[in-house]
């Protein structure tokens, strides 16, 4: 591996490391207001599904909490890796008039993009003077308003000179309604949409990549044990809920409101 490729890897790392300790505070301030005070409990939802104990009803919390934040932040984390593995900046950081706030005044239209790679690129016999990508998490990630949205910002950037992108960062192929929607409005979808490995065969000329950046996840996410961290999490709150319900998962239940 080139150095080049190797510090941006070292940078792009950095987010996955700090996600997993976010990961870790995240399970460890779990407290007890937030399941009995803050509406993290939904006692309807207990009751319908029929669970039985205090325990059970304490595992359905945790790992819904857990789970809700992590697919919400996760996608931010991967789309700061790329940027960093890919050599790009964010549309937002190359233009301070991105963060102004000036009521009534347009933004550049480079604030849209999520990553943008200012290096000549060649596509279809043709010469950019750069790329810019739009970064979505999965094919459920997509439906036919964020497929216009990014037709018309594309056709923009296209204006100035820069290749546009559409990536899902994993998966197999798109849903058919981005792929009709690329032709409704006469874009190739081959031409602009990448999905999963893709990705990498586009820029690094590496498909294999993909399972590179499987092994550098899983080495970060060698940090800890999430399910050690939220067993132990389950435990301490059962104890506690205990103390106050014994096993009367209903008398919880009707104290949540």
């Amino acid at each position: 591996m080139n150095p080049e490729k190797r510090v941006r890897e070292t940078l792009a790392l950095k987010h996955v490391h700090s996600f997993v300790k976010r990961v870790k505070r995240l399970i460890e301030g779990i407290e007890l207001e937030d399941l009995l005070d803050k509406g993290g409990l939904n006692p309807y939802m207990i009751a319908a599904l029929g669970i039985n104990s205090i325990e059970e009803a304490v595992e359905l919390f945790v790992y819904r909490r857990v789970e809700r934040s992590l697919g919400t932040s996760f996608g931010n984390v991967i789309e700061a890796f790329l940027r960093d593995v890919l050599g790009g900046k964010s549309g937002r950081d190359l233009d301070p008039n991105c963060k102004t706030r000036k009521r009534g005044a347009e933004k550049p239209w480079v604030c849209w993009w999520d990553i943008i790679i200012p290096r000549t690129h060649e596509k279809g016999g043709k010469r950019y003077k750069g790329i810019v990508i739009s970064v979505k998490s999965g094919p459920a990630d997509i439906n036919k308003d964020i497929v216009e949205r990014f037709i018309q910002h594309a056709k923009e950037a296209e204006e100035y000179g820069y290749k546009p992108y559409l990536a899902l960062t994993y998966g197999k192929q798109a849903f058919t309604v981005a792929k009709s929607t690329l032709r409704a409005w006469g874009l190739e979808p081959q031409e602009y949409l990448l999905v999963g490995r893709d990705i990498f065969k586009e820029f690094l000329g590496d498909p294999d990549y993909y399972e590179h950046v499987i092994d550098l996840m899983k080495s970060a996410a060698e940090e800890i044990d999430i399910f050690d961290l939220m067993n132990k999490k389950i435990k301490e709150l059962t104890g506690e809920l205990k103390r106050l319900y014994g096993n009367d998962i209903i008398k919880l239940l009707k104290d949540l409101s």
